[in-house]
């Protein structure tokens, strides 16, 4: 008989036969980040759905869970991505992947798909979701989901800078740069430049092929705070802040290329 876990808390036994399809947020890649909770439900799962990379074949979500989890390999169920900007193949392969897990439903059970990070914050499970939901069979499972938040990029980038910059009178704009030129980043960015309360934070997330024209825009527009210390940016790729220019400088051309999910930390202060 398989096992329910409840999103609202604990485990139940599924008397009803319902399937169950649980989306389990597993931390920023730190293994020692996973929540407790993430880590009993993916052991009382019948099977577990993971993204895997097509071009890489590995998958950091599985690097994450080994160390807590004895997983059989019957259990497990890659579902191939596509992480480059090819629209039709991605809606393709979420139709593939969410056809596998309506399969797997429609046996009864717990079914969960664990995402790096948080589900609902810039996650594969965005597209697997919208899949999910325009086939008809998926509604016909009856399967119930629940969502298991996890420790996202944000939360981890935020606890490296040690500072502590979001405060009651602050607010805090999130923004994916991209397809936006510099005249829309310059937009988000005045927008809270032109708060008067401080701080004002503006976190760019996926910034990695737009990190150097966002910062000529600081640097064009915002030189001068920066020079007075009332502007602070951070680069944090990997899980690591590669470049404080805090203590240098606004970045001036050296790095050919940065990595695609870096994440552009800006402060006015």
């Amino acid at each position: 008989m398989a096992i329910i876990y409840n999103n609202v808390g604990g485990f139940g036994k599924n008397d009803e036969k319902k399937p169950v399809f649980n989306v389990i947020g597993v931390g920023p890649g730190d293994t020692e980040l996973i929540t407790v909770k993430a880590i009993k439900a993916i052991k009382n799962s019948d099977f577990i759905f993971y993204p895997e990379v097509s071009y890489l074949n590995t998958s950091l979500s599985i690097d994450i869970i080994k160390d807590y989890i004895d997983i059989q390999k019957d259990r497990l169920i890659p579902l191939e991505i596509e992480m480059k900007k090819s629209f039709e193949r991605n809606m393709d392969l979420y139709r593939e992947n969410a056809l596998k897990i309506i399969a797997k439903l429609k046996e009864g059970g717990v079914c969960s798909y664990i995402t790096v990070g948080d589900p609902s914050f810039y996650s594969t499970y965005a597209g697997l979701y919208t899949a999910l939901k325009n086939e008809p069979d998926f509604e016909a499972t009856g399967a119930k989901i629940n969502i298991i938040p996890g420790i996202s990029s944000l939360n981890y980038a935020f606890g490296l800078l040690k500072d502590s910059y979001i405060t009651k009178k602050s607010s805090v704009l999130i923004s994916v740069p991209v397809n936006k030129d510099n005249f829309e980043i310059n937009s988000e960015i005045e927008f809270l430049y032109k708060k008067k309360e401080r701080p004002q934070v503006i976190v760019f997330m996926k910034a990695g092929n737009y990190v150097k024209n966002i910062l000529e825009v600081f640097r064009k527009l915002y030189y001068n705070e920066f020079k007075e210390g009332k502007l602070k940016l951070y680069l944090i790729e990997k899980s690591e802040i590669i470049e404080d220019f805090c203590k240098t400088d606004i970045y001036t051309g050296k790095k050919e290329s940065f990595d695609y999910f870096s994440i552009l930390i800006s402060i006015f202060l």
